[in-house]
């Protein structure tokens, strides 16, 4: 770690313990600048793990997390370029992949070492916090009508492909039932197709602004970690984003209607 870290260090430990049932360290971090906070278990084994974690409920059908989730992989704001992570992953014999569910988005990361792991996740983490989030990306990701006159958008054939199958309308229509206006599991993360046709990129990118704050970013990591360059590489990706990210001392919203 270098002497500039040691003089101005931005993630603190919060808590590190040996549970019962696990030879594994684990270590729970905060960033004092931003509030991102890192848990690390430490584990012999070639293989690093990363899960990247946002609570991201919402209180409609709009499908805005889940779209949000695709768009994060066409670009951020120093790889402009669809596909980068897609293409470094490979190189790093990497795997990179994302789900959205009821109350969080998850980004995963999987590298053979430690090294491949960090030199890619500044630049996953940069997709996560500062996605260009491109008229056109949603475009051609989320909905649009294709030359034939039909509906189309990667989202939107997915979404459209289970929406009217009969296990699928039982399992909405029996949320709506238990669950009141409010509550996360009463709605379709993934989007209804009839909101998909008219989700616009503002509204898309408000969600990101009020949910993809470091504040709400939990990184999961377990594996052979080299805590010291772990933080160093963090310190350094926050130095990049406090000019583009809400104030830390904002009021932070844990649901968006």
């Amino acid at each position: 770690m270098s002497a500039n870290m040691e003089s101005r260090p931005s993630f603190r430990i919060v808590n590190q313990f040996i549970p019962d049932y696990s030879s594994s360290v684990f270590t729970q971090y905060e960033s004092q600048r931003t509030g991102m906070r890192v848990v690390t278990i430490d584990q012999k084994g070639p293989r690093v793990q990363g899960h990247f974690v946002l609570a991201t409920e919402i209180h409609d059908d709009s499908g805005a997390p889940h779209t949000l989730e695709h768009l994060c992989f066409m670009g951020s704001r120093n790889y402009q370029d669809k596909g980068i992570l897609y293409k470094l992953s490979a190189r790093l014999y990497s795997e990179i992949n994302a789900w959205t569910t009821v109350d969080h988005t998850a980004y995963t990361l999987e590298s053979a070492g430690w090294e491949a792991f960090a030199q890619l996740l500044p630049v996953y983490l940069e997709h996560i916090i500062t996605p260009t989030l491109s008229d056109s990306s949603c475009y051609t990701e989320v909905y649009h009508i294709d030359g034939t006159g039909h509906d189309a958008g990667v989202v939107y054939s997915e979404m459209q492909s289970f929406q009217n199958d009969s296990l699928y309308r039982a399992d909405i229509c029996g949320r709506r039932l238990l669950y009141p206006a409010g509550v996360g599991f009463r709605y379709e993360t993934g989007g209804m197709i009839e909101n998909l046709r008219v989700l616009t990129a503002d509204r898309i990118r408000k969600f990101h602004r009020e949910m993809y704050q470091p504040k709400n970013l939990c990184l999961v990591i377990t594996g052979e970690i080299d805590h010291k360059n772990l933080l160093w590489i963090l310190h350094k990706l926050e130095d990049t984003i406090m000019d583009i990210i809400p104030s830390p001392s904002a009021h932070f919203y844990k649901a968006l209607d």
